[in-house]
C-alpha cells in the first residue's frame, strides 16, 4: 500500500511537469508561427520571384524566336504566292468550257485536299529526291534532287496544299459576280479572255481578298509542321529552347504567344486593307 501510494505520489510531480512542458511548447510553437501579414508578404514576394524568371527567360530567347518568326513568315509569304498561282489556274480551269480541264482541276482539288500537310511534306521532302535516286534517271534527279532543300520541300508542299483551297476560294468570286458582266464585255467586242483579265478578276478578287487572308493565317500557322524536316522556323526554335533549358511549358508558351501576336497583326492589317477595298468599290459605283 505505501508503495503503491508513494507510488502515486511520484507520478504526480511527474505529470505536473509534463503538463506544463507542453504547455511551453504550445507557446512556443504559437510564437514561432508566422503571422497573417508575413504570410501574405512571402507568397508575394515568391510570386515577383516567378514573374522575374519569366520575364528572364522571355528577354533571353525572344530574339531566337522572332527569328523563327520571321522565318515562318517569309516561308508562309513565298507558299502563298504559289498557292495563289495555282490556283488562279486552276480555278479557270474548273470554270473552262472544256471538260478535260474541269475534270483535271477537280482531281487536283480533290486530291490535295484529301492528303494532310504533314503526309505532303514527307513525300516532298523524303520521297521525291530518293524516288529519283532510285530511278537514276538524270532528268528526274535534276528536277526533284533539289527537294532535299528544306526551306524549297516545304515551300513546295504547303503551296501545292493550300492551292487546292485557294482554287476553290478564287472559283466562288468569280462565280459570286453576275454573269451578265461578261455577256456586256463581250458585247463591245471583247474576247473571253480579255474580258477575264480586266472585268471579272480585278471584281473578284475584291470578293476573294478576305479567305485568301484566312488562307494566309492558315498557311502560317501550319508552317509549324515545318519542324519535323528541320526547318529552324518558330516551333523549331521552340523545341530548341526546350532542350536547352527543360524548361517545356515556358518554351511553347512563348512560342504560342508569339503566333498569337503574329496573328492579331495579321488580322488587323487584312481588315484595315479590307476597308480601303471596300471604299474604293463604293467610290467606283
Amino acid at each position: 500500500m505505501w508503495r503503491i501510494g508513494s507510488s502515486s505520489w511520484r507520478l504526480a510531480p511527474s505529470s505536473t511537469i509534463g503538463l506544463l512542458a507542453n504547455s511551453s511548447a504550445s507557446r512556443t510553437t504559437l510564437a514561432s508561427r508566422p503571422s497573417w501579414p508575413a504570410t501574405a508578404t512571402n507568397a508575394v514576394r515568391a510570386s515577383d520571384e516567378r514573374a522575374r524568371r519569366v520575364i528572364e527567360f522571355a528577354a533571353t530567347y525572344a530574339g531566337l524566336y522572332f527569328k523563327g518568326l520571321l522565318l515562318g513568315l517569309g516561308l508562309t509569304v513565298a507558299a502563298m504566292a504559289g498557292a495563289f498561282l495555282i490556283g488562279l489556274f486552276v480555278a479557270l480551269a474548273r470554270l473552262s468550257q472544256r471538260g478535260w480541264l474541269r475534270a483535271a482541276g477537280g482531281a487536283y482539288v480533290a486530291l490535295f485536299r484529301g492528303i494532310p500537310p504533314l503526309v505532303l511534306l514527307y513525300l516532298v521532302y523524303f520521297g521525291l529526291p530518293a524516288w529519283a535516286a532510285q530511278v537514276g534517271n538524270p532528268f528526274l534527279i535534276a528536277l526533284l534532287g533539289p527537294l532535299d532543300n528544306r526551306l524549297l520541300a516545304a515551300t513546295l508542299a504547303f503551296s501545292v496544299n493550300a492551292g487546292a483551297y485557294t482554287t476553290e476560294i478564287i472559283r466562288a468570286s468569280i462565280q459570286a459576280l453576275p454573269a451578265d458582266q461578261m455577256e456586256a464585255a463581250k458585247s463591245i467586242g471583247m474576247t473571253h479572255g480579255l474580258a477575264m483579265r480586266r472585268i471579272v478578276l480585278p471584281q473578284s478578287l475584291r470578293i476573294a481578298f478576305p479567305p485568301l487572308c484566312n488562307e494566309f493565317i492558315v498557311i502560317l500557322k501550319g508552317t509549324s509542321l515545318a519542324s519535323v524536316i528541320g526547318v529552324t522556323e518558330l516551333m523549331r526554335s521552340a523545341q530548341m529552347v526546350a532542350a536547352a533549358t527543360f524548361l517545356n511549358l515556358q518554351a511553347y508558351i512563348l512560342a504560342a504567344m508569339f503566333y498569337v501576336v503574329a496573328v492579331i497583326v495579321l488580322q488587323t492589317l487584312s481588315s484595315l486593307i479590307e476597308l480601303k477595298l471596300l471604299a474604293g468599290s463604293t467610290t467606283g459605283d
